[in-house]
């Protein structure tokens, strides 16, 4: 592979998600990037176990490109600080909890299930198939990894500052995770779930940053 094409990159899905977040076109056109699913749930209960779950499955080393949509990039961040990774992609994402609306703190402490509240604050800008999509993969995604990791988000220690080169992603009008304030790429119209809603600009973003 020459230098000026694009390295393999590794991106996770949110919570409750999985790899058909990216099912638009314009990621399968991103042949050397891989979307996936979280590994089945063993009893991890924090990001750091998820993250070296990962990083061992995956054999990820120094060098390796990771990212992440909202928990995926926080998992994703977790994964360079401990595997040296050459480079971080944050979409929708962050690198300490103190970015989460802390009006979410209540719903995970005992969450037993995806809180309507956060359900109507991440759909809010999907359209209708859009917003199937979603409630499909809730119906898929396994309760107790859920459960696990709406805690661990509260209780991870982040990865501020990196470990390695950051390129990043948000929505403006997200209220799940807050936009940083500076060193990110805004999409003004975007909300929390812009992997669905901006396809686009997401996907240039991953093949552009996930470049030599």
């Amino acid at each position: 592979m020459s230098r000026s094409g694009p390295r393999r990159a590794l991106i996770l899905p949110g919570m409750g998600a999985d790899a058909a977040m990216y099912a638009a076109p314009e990621y399968r056109a991103l042949g050397a990037v891989e979307f996936a699913d979280w590994p089945a749930h063993h009893g991890e209960a924090t990001i750091e176990a998820v993250a070296r779950r990962i990083a061992a499955d995956r054999a990820l080393g120094p060098g390796a490109v990771v990212g992440g949509s909202s928990l995926g990039g926080m998992v994703a961040a977790e994964i360079a600080k401990q595997t040296g990774a050459g480079r971080l992609l944050l979409i929708g994402s962050a690198l300490h909890p103190s970015a989460v609306n802390p009006a979410l703190r209540t719903f995970a402490a005992g969450a037993d299930f995806i809180p309507i509240p956060l359900l109507q604050a991440i759909s809010g800008m999907l359209s209708a198939g859009q917003r199937d999509s979603l409630l499909a993969m809730f119906r898929r995604s396994d309760p107790a990894f859920v459960r696990a990791m709406a805690r661990a988000i509260f209780e991870w220690g982040g990865a501020d500052p990196p470990s390695c080169p950051v390129a990043w992603i948000h929505g403006a009008l997200d209220g799940v995770i807050f936009p940083p304030t500076e060193g990110a790429e805004i999409i003004p119209d975007g909300g929390h779930l812009i992997a669905m809603t901006h396809p686009e600009r997401v996907a240039e973003f991953i093949g552009r940053e996930s470049k030599t």
